[in-house]
């Protein structure tokens, strides 16, 4: 009896940490699908894609990643139309099996999530550009592909390696979460966001994209900001992230600071990353930040919501 009580808490652990990487599995299923329908978009099939997109991911880079990315630009742009189609194809794959109900299939899923993940973080991202000193969370760094590639293997482990690991005080997700925060800081402290022009040049680009009037003006409003107090405004960025990247990591199971983190990379998902540019036309994916905000989102679920579902059972106990 006394075995038994004790691994039923244990158990029950167990299964929440099951059910959390699940629900981080479909997270990221779903952002693969939103991902696949965006390089649908018409302009995605033009050179566009290679000026805009893939080219200046090679910009300021190490010689030996300029190269690389240079090399992937030649092999691509004779075939622009089916190698579109083909990560079209992969990428709603990808999607596609992350949700399937079938363990076989998921991994398949994460496998390939990781590979592509990773190319795409190498060859389409640049490595978030965090080698060329320019690099800023405000635009995604370091790359929404690093993010994919490293849930997957995250979701890769073996269950028992898991559930070591993903406990309330020892989480990789708020790890994760924490780490980019940190990263935030120690971006922004480079001599050109202590200027207006370096620091509001992030809010400026975001601002001249095709997106609704309301966005525009909020987007406007935070780089007019920026280029009038950028020591203030970089300052309080600086600050307020590497603040809540220390709170993530000494109270990694409260509720407050994975709030608080919650909010901030709302806010660089907004003013920053200006929701992925998702109405520009040329978006190849929502951008970094929700990501993070998935992860957070099952780091809180995990701990809190067994903890309401116990509250709400005892009230209904005592009525």
């Amino acid at each position: 009896m006394a075995d038994a009580t004790l691994a039923a808490p244990q158990d029950r652990r167990h299964d929440r940490v099951d059910k959390a990487m699940g629900w981080l599995r479909i997270g990221l299923g779903v952002l693969w699908l939103v991902d696949g329908v965006l390089q649908m978009q018409p302009g995605m099939f033009t050179m566009d894609m290679v000026s805009d997109i893939m080219a200046p991911a090679a910009t300021a880079q190490p010689p030996w990643l300029a190269r690389l990315i240079d090399w992937s630009v030649r092999v691509v742009t004779p075939h622009l139309v089916p190698f579109n189609w083909s990560v079209v194809g992969l990428q709603l794959l990808i999607g596609l099996l992350l949700l399937s109900p079938r363990r076989r299939h998921q991994r398949v899923g994460l496998l390939l999530s990781l590979l592509w993940g990773t190319a795409v973080w190498l060859f389409g991202e640049g490595l978030g550009q965090i080698l060329t000193g320019s690099a800023t969370a405000l635009t995604g760094a370091p790359g929404s592909a690093f993010y994919y590639a490293l849930f997957s293997a995250f979701l890769l482990l073996p269950c028992s390696t898991a559930r070591r690991l993903f406990t309330a005080r020892r989480d990789p997700l708020v790890w994760t979460a924490a780490g980019s925060l940190f990263l935030t800081a120690a971006l922004q402290l480079a001599g050109p966001f202590w200027t207006p022009l370096g620091l509001a040049a992030p809010f400026g680009d975001a601002a001249m994209m095709p997106q609704p009037g309301w966005l525009r003006a909020t987007v406007e409003w935070a780089g007019s900001l920026a280029a009038h107090h950028p020591g203030a405004v970089n300052l309080a960025l600086v600050a307020t992230s590497a603040a809540l990247g220390l709170a993530l990591l000494v109270l990694p199971d409260r509720a407050g600071p994975k709030a608080l983190a919650f909010a901030f990379f709302f806010l660089v998902w907004w003013f920053g990353q200006d929701f992925g540019m998702l109405s520009s036309g040329m978006a190849t994916d929502p951008n970094s930040a929700p990501l993070l905000l998935l992860a957070l989102a099952v780091s809180w679920a995990k701990v809190r919501a067994p903890r309401l579902v116990s509250r709400t059972a005892g009230v209904l106990r005592r009525a």
